[in-house]
């Protein structure tokens, strides 16, 4: 992981790939309503608290902080994909990890995308039907709007946010981009985000 090197860090981030999922955060003239939330542009975080993670460094930061989880887990993912039958698959690692998570005593709330406006993501049922019956409390959103995020919030203070699916190809294969924020104030404002949408 390579620290952000700017002396604030504005969470309108110039990594193109990323500038969408964050444009209702960061620094910025105004506020805008989103919902029922409004979102206030006035958060800035150190630099030694927002890392990039390319590629496979994701997997191996988020499933570590996942085991060091102590109080609550938030997940909302457009394409989680859990393949029992696949030895080797970091997406079924991560998704395992929630339900032990969840046995020793963390709260874990997931989001996973249903309904989109192409059709539906059949491919989440797996991950849906495994989570629920471990006890997880999981929407799978049947809504027309589409749940495009790869959001994952953890003890009210780590966040992590970018292009990585949980999925075989979004973890291992692709070329992907996401950070790691560490900050109870972002977290609380994506937090907010979430509970508009698991309500």
């Amino acid at each position: 992981m390579s620290t952000v090197k700017m002396t604030r860090f504005t969470l309108i981030i110039t990594l193109s790939l990323i500038a969408a999922v964050l444009t209702w955060v960061g620094v910025a003239f105004s506020s805008t309503p989103l919902g029922n939330v409004q979102i206030n542009y006035r958060i800035s975080v150190p630099t030694s608290q927002v890392y990039t993670l390319t590629d496979r460094e994701y997997y191996y930061s988020v499933i570590e902080d996942i085991r060091n989880a102590k109080s609550s887990i938030m997940v909302a993912m457009y394409s989680m994909i859990y393949d029992p039958d696949d030895p080797f698959d970091w997406a079924n690692d991560l998704i395992r990890e929630l339900v032990r998570a969840r046995e020793r005593g963390v709260n874990v709330t997931v989001i996973l995308e249903y309904r989109t406006y192409q059709g539906y993501m059949d491919k989440n049922l797996n991950a849906y039907r495994y989570l629920s019956a471990n006890g997880i409390n999981v929407l799978l959103d049947n809504d027309t709007e589409t749940d495009h995020m790869k959001l994952v919030i953890i003890d009210d203070h780590i966040i992590y946010v970018g292009s990585h699916n949980w999925s075989e190809a979004g973890l291992y294969y692709n070329r992907e981009t996401s950070i790691r924020i560490i900050s109870p104030e972002v977290a609380k404002e994506f937090k907010e985000y979430f509970q508009t949408i698991f309500r």
